[in-house]
Order: structure tokens, then C-alpha cells, then sequence
């Protein structure tokens, strides 16, 4: 499954790439390439990931969707995040994983990352503030990850927060 299948399979609004942008994201690629290649790798985990939307086979595996990161509640310490084609999982290092109750949770707020022309496109950063009843939390990546877990939990798309796209 592509970006193109998830797009299909998400009841959110999901914008096409500008041309502008893919051309930004060859060049970040270039450098990064470049970067890795000077430092022998010792870089090249480092900085953000472009997810690959992947969807394995098997609906228990996680879907490459990108670094995905939920804070709940707020003063809380920040979790990695994964989705499998049925559930959300919180992946700490070291720890076992555990599935989180996003149909239980409700979006309070929506904030798009800076910067961008076209706030909604697949891998746009994003940053959503969520309740589950006592505490409020944030769940931030890419626009088309968050439509994906938007998805499974049963949200409605969001409206980004006054002064937001």
C-alpha cells in the first residue's frame, strides 16, 4: 500500500505535494546524502524520517508512517507512536508495547507545523491536542499519519486552530 491507498482509505482532507516542495525534498535528500556520506554514516539516524506509508501484509505489523510522538498528559514524558491497520501502539525503547485508547480520546485542537504553503499534504508536521476525559495531551507528525490514527480512532478531521491553515 502507498500514500496514494492510504489517502483513499482516510476520511481526511489529504492536499497533493506541490511541485515546489518535492523539488525541496530532492535537495534535502541530496545534502543528507552528502552529510552521511562525509561523517562515514555517523549521522545518518539522525534528524527527522520521511515515512515511505508502507502497509505490510500482515495487519498486526506497523505501517511505516514516520516518527509519530504523543505526550499524554501534557507534563508527561514523550512516547514514539506506531499504527498497525487495526490499533495505535505507544513503543518506548525498552519497553513493552501498549495499545492506546484513541477511540476514547477526542481532538481539542489542531496546529499545523510552520511554514508550509500546503498544510495538509501527506507528510506535513502537525500537532494535535487531545483529551481523554482528565488529562490533555499532544500527538504531533506527519498530516496524513495523524488522518491514519484519525481514522482508526473514529475522529473527525480537525479544523486547524484560529490563525492556522
Amino acid at each position: 500500500m502507498s500514500a496514494e491507498e492510504l489517502r483513499r482509505q482516510v476520511s481526511w482532507t489529504v492536499d497533493d505535494t506541490s511541485a515546489a516542495l518535492r523539488a525541496g525534498r530532492f535537495l534535502g535528500g541530496v545534502v543528507h546524502l552528502v552529510s552521511a556520506l562525509a561523517t562515514l554514516g555517523a549521522d545518518a539516524g539522525i534528524g527527522a524520517r520521511r515515512p515511505g506509508w508502507t502497509v505490510p501484509a500482515d495487519p498486526d505489523d506497523y505501517l511505516d508512517l514516520g516518527p509519530l510522538t504523543l505526550r499524554l498528559p501534557e507534563s508527561g514524558p514523550s512516547e514514539p507512536v506506531q499504527a498497525t491497520r487495526t490499533g495505535v501502539w505507544a513503543t518506548p525503547a525498552g519497553r513493552l508495547a501498549r495499545r492506546l485508547p484513541v477511540e476514547a480520546w477526542r481532538v481539542v485542537a489542531a496546529v499545523p507545523g510552520t511554514g508550509s504553503r500546503s498544510p495538509r499534504h501527506p507528510e506535513a508536521e502537525w500537532r494535535l491536542v487531545l483529551s481523554d476525559g482528565s488529562d490533555r495531551g499532544q500527538l504531533t507528525g506527519a498530516w496524513l499519519a495523524l488522518a491514519w490514527i484519525g481514522h482508526l480512532a473514529g475522529w473527525s478531521e480537525p479544523v486547524a486552530s484560529p490563525g492556522h491553515g
